[in-house]
């Protein structure tokens, strides 16, 4: 079976991993999966895609009761309007069955999501972390979320643990930890420059012949 090229992508928040996701897109023709990889996780399930909504990797609501736990249940709703009772672990299991699928038909980017420990058995696995200095995103969400200084490090800090909580729990690795990824970009280091961070992922993805 022929093996697809899978570009994973985890990021803090307001360092600019998705912009690099998008450009990376662009530059090779790859559908990014982010916000659309839970159109397809309410496809399979046959929830309502709004359910999903705050129940992805930025809430962390159910993840830490799962952590004292481990049998927190949600009442979710199907399309019926049949009450369906979850625990976060089956959400997370039916969200893995569904990025296998599409790495399984097709090169692609994934954001977030634990891609890089779903996905590690993929020998064209590609996985990346972009972070950058704290100071740079504040200045990156005040630039583009149109948010104050306060609101922007207030969100930073409440994105980047619930993210944290997410990954840590579901991969027993550490969110963020260099060894935890193929690379790890500072995104500050590079100008904050989105093409020299896709070119730096470029220069990888040649060195291991992911890319010609």
């Amino acid at each position: 079976m022929e093996s697809h090229l899978i570009i994973s992508i985890g990021r803090q928040i307001g360092a600019g991993g998705l912009g690099v996701a998008r450009r990376l897109s662009e530059e090779f023709g790859l559908k990014v999966y982010d916000k659309e990889l839970l159109v397809e996780v309410a496809r399979e399930s046959g929830l309502d895609e709004s359910c999903f909504q705050q129940r992805d990797e930025h809430s962390s609501r159910g993840f830490r009761t799962a952590l004292q736990s481990f049998r927190s249940l949600l009442g979710l709703y199907n399309r019926a309007g049949t009450n369906t009772v979850m625990t976060e672990e089956q959400l997370f299991k039916i969200q893995s069955e569904v990025m296998r699928g599409i790495a399984a038909k097709e090169d692609c980017i994934i954001v977030g999501r634990c891609a890089d420990y779903i996905l590690r058995d993929e020998p064209r696995l590609a996985t990346f972390f972009i972070c950058a200095d704290l100071e740079s995103r504040v200045r990156n969400l005040m630039k583009v979320g149109g948010k104050t200084e306060e609101e922007a490090r207030r969100f930073i800090e409440l994105g980047d643990r619930k993210r944290a909580e997410y990954y840590n729990y579901y991969t027993f690795k550490r969110w963020g930890d260099s060894a935890s990824y193929d690379l790890c970009i500072d995104a500050t280091k590079l100008g904050d420059d989105v093409e020299r961070v896709v070119d730096l992922i470029k220069y990888y993805l040649k060195q291991r012949n992911l890319i010609s």
